[in-house]
């Protein structure tokens, strides 16, 4: 693959944008403890996203189907 600079930086923002997302989701998973309510699934962290890609121009720009991977 030979990407153009314009689609090799396209790349690492989708790139940088899945990792924001897997580390949040790693991050609320690690802060569970017994007693604890559990973290959310797979569809209410798909619903977190959903808001949080409303709220954030920077993150809603980026590729819905890239974010929602797991």
């Amino acid at each position: 693959m030979y990407p153009t600079p314009q689609q090799e930086q396209q790349m690492l923002l989708h790139c940088a944008h899945a990792r924001y997302v897997w580390n949040l989701a790693v991050e609320q998973h690690s802060h569970w403890y017994r007693g604890r309510k559990a973290a959310p699934g797979f569809a209410g962290q798909c619903r977190q996203l959903t808001e949080a890609r409303r709220d954030n121009e920077w993150l809603g720009s980026g590729n819905a189907d890239v974010q929602h991977k797991r």
